[in-house]
């Protein structure tokens, strides 16, 4: 019985895993690594994934890489924002980020701040959802 438990646990997280994937989102717990992607292509400009859900209170830590031929920001400083201090990502590097969520849900932009970024499409949701108890 134990065994087709954890073989249900195991295959449900896995289907979360790929339904999340497949629709832009990344969703995390305390302590995790996040992975995001900045660059250009096809006269757009980008960070992917678009949307990252991460649990009240949890530390994470972001990891930039910028895959594009121009520098590239990952902020949200503005008043009522994430506050994710400005960081500037050069081209083929990456950068690292340690930011520990709110204790309330709340939905927070993360942008590239640099002239005509933004506009351009380099933004993405961060939002913060209340932690689920641990059984």
């Amino acid at each position: 019985m134990r065994t087709v438990a954890v073989t249900l646990v195991v295959a449900m997280a896995l289907g979360a895993a790929l339904a999340s994937a497949a629709c832009g989102l990344t969703a995390v717990g305390e302590g995790q690594e996040i992975h995001v992607r900045a660059g250009e292509r096809d006269g757009e400009m980008y960070f992917e994934p678009k949307r990252i859900v991460v649990p009240t209170g949890a530390t994470v830590t972001f990891v930039i890489e910028n895959e594009g031929k121009q520098d590239h920001e990952f902020e949200s400083v503005e008043e009522g924002e994430a506050g994710i201090e400005e960081i500037l990502i050069p081209p083929g590097r990456t950068r690292r980020v340690v930011w520990t969520a709110p204790s309330t849900p709340a939905v927070y932009p993360v942008y590239c701040d640099l002239p005509g970024h933004r506009e351009a499409g380099m933004e993405l949701t961060l939002e913060v959802v209340a932690a689920t108890p641990t059984p």
